[in-house]
């Protein structure tokens, strides 16, 4: 059984070695989740635990400021490598995004960013009804396309 829970200051260790095994390219993971714990409620971060030990986990930056009609960014999710495939990825999102959704006034957009040969579209497709706005070139370690969710007003 998955919980999913808000991010705790004894998450660290864990969500860092998540996040490093995950994004190999990034540095200093256990800093940057630090620094974007310390970013909150701007950033809010969740977990996925499976037998009281942390699986995965999701970040969720508000854009441009806060708003009355706020536009959130699927900014990282990971599940560690053992525990992939097993659908924890797509209930961080779902359960996530409905506990970020509960503090906004009216959640307008979400927005994600990944690379373009990054299977992970057809999850952010099917979660959250993103589609592909734009293709970026080069922009980290290869092309990225940006994803758009546009809510219903």
């Amino acid at each position: 059984m998955i919980a999913i829970r808000a991010y705790r200051e004894a998450d660290l260790d864990a969500v860092a070695a998540i996040h490093s095994a995950s994004f190999p390219r990034q540095l200093r993971s256990r800093d940057w989740i630090a620094a974007s714990y310390g970013a909150y409620p701007k950033t809010r971060i969740y977990v996925a635990e499976r037998d009281g030990r942390v699986v995965g986990f999701a970040m969720w930056t508000e854009k441009s400021g806060f708003r009355a009609q706020a536009v959130l960014e699927l900014e990282q999710i990971a599940v560690a490598p053992e525990h992939r495939r097993r659908g924890i990825a797509e209930a961080l999102i779902r359960h996530s995004l409905a506990e970020v959704e509960k503090a906004l006034e009216t959640l307008k957009a979400v927005l994600v960013t990944t690379r373009a040969d990054n299977s992970a579209q057809q999850l952010y497709r099917k979660t959250l009804g993103a589609e592909v706005e734009a293709t970026i070139s080069s922009l980290y370690s290869g092309d990225e396309v940006l994803m758009v969710a546009r809510k219903a007003r």
